[in-house]
C-alpha cells in the first residue's frame, strides 16, 4: 500500500515536471527577444539650411514611443543622416531579422515622403551594398495609426548598424520623417525543416505551428494543397515532385520554402 503511494506520487510529480518543460518550452519558443540599437550618429550631407536631426538619441533604446526627426528640405541636393548603432553583429547575438519603426509629422505616412527615404546596412564602416530606396510594397503600415510604418528584413550578412537617409531632391513634399526604434531579434520559423514520406509532411516539432495554415504549389504554380495545421504533421495526399510549402503563422507572419515529396 505504502509502496503504491509513493509511485503515484513520484508517477504525479513526473508527469508535473514534464507539463512543467513543455509549458516552458513552448513560452521560450513564443517569446521574442528584441536587441535594440544603443547608440547613433547622424549628419547633413549637402548644403541644407534647417536640415538636421532632432532628438537623436530618443531613436535608440527600448522606448518605442519616442523618436528622433530627420529634417531635410524639399528639392535640394542634400540629405540628412542618421545611423542606428547595435550593440554586436547579428552573427554574434544570434539573430536573423532587422525592424525599422519609423513613421511621419503629418496625418499619414504618404507615398511621397516613403520615396525619399532610403536604408543601407553596415559591418562596422563596411557596407553591405544593400542600399534601397523604400516604397510601399515593403512597408508594414502602423495598423490604426496610418503616420507610422515598419519594414522587417531578413538578414544573412554581417552587420551591427543601419543607415537611414532623407533625401530632399527625390522628396516631392514637405514633412519630417520619425525614426521610434531598430532592433534585431531571432525567428525560428525562418529555417523551417520538413520531412516527407508518402505524401506525409513533418515539420519542425520544436516550434508551435497548430493553427498555423499551410499550402502546397506545384511547379506549374497550381495550388494543390490547403489546410489548417491542427499538429506538427499533415497527409498532403500529393505525388512525388517539388513543391512550393508556404506557411502563415498565427501571428500572420509568411513563409515560404520548396520541398521534395518523397
Amino acid at each position: 500500500m505504502k509502496t503504491n503511494l509513493l509511485l503515484r506520487q513520484r508517477t504525479i510529480k513526473a508527469a508535473f515536471l514534464a507539463s512543467f518543460l513543455f509549458l516552458t518550452s513552448t513560452m521560450a519558443f513564443a517569446q521574442i527577444t528584441k536587441v535594440y540599437a544603443n547608440s547613433q550618429t547622424n549628419q547633413v550631407v549637402g548644403i541644407c539650411l534647417g536640415c538636421g536631426v532632432l532628438n537623436p538619441q530618443n531613436a535608440v533604446g527600448s522606448n518605442e514611443s519616442d523618436y528622433s526627426t530627420l529634417q531635410v528640405s524639399v528639392g535640394l541636393l542634400a540629405r540628412t543622416e542618421q545611423t542606428l548603432i547595435f550593440p554586436a553583429t547579428n552573427i554574434t547575438l544570434g539573430t536573423n531579422k532587422l525592424v525599422l519603426g519609423f513613421g511621419t509629422d503629418q496625418v499619414m505616412l504618404s507615398a511621397q515622403l516613403i520615396s525619399g527615404i532610403s536604408i543601407e546596412t553596415f559591418n562596422g564602416d563596411v557596407s553591405n551594398n544593400d542600399y534601397q530606396n523604400l516604397n510601399n510594397d515593403a512597408i508594414k503600415l502602423g495598423g490604426t495609426d496610418p503616420s507610422k510604418g515598419e519594414i522587417e528584413l531578413t538578414m544573412n550578412k554581417p552587420f551591427d548598424r543601419i543607415k537611414v537617409n532623407l533625401n530632399g531632391g527625390l522628396l516631392s513634399v514637405n514633412g519630417a520623417l520619425r525614426l521610434y526604434y531598430s532592433y534585431q531579434y531571432k525567428d525560428p520559423f525562418i529555417n523551417l525543416m520538413a520531412h516527407t514520406e508518402g505524401g506525409q509532411v513533418t515539420l519542425d516539432k520544436k516550434l508551435p505551428l497548430e493553427g498555423s495554415e499551410i499550402t502546397l504549389t506545384n511547379t506549374s504554380g497550381k495550388e494543390v494543397y490547403h489546410s489548417k495545421l491542427t499538429s506538427n504533421t499533415f497527409e498532403s495526399k500529393q505525388p512525388q515532385g517539388l513543391y512550393i510549402m508556404t506557411l502563415k503563422t498565427k501571428e500572420g507572419k509568411t513563409y515560404t520554402q520548396k520541398i521534395m515529396m518523397k
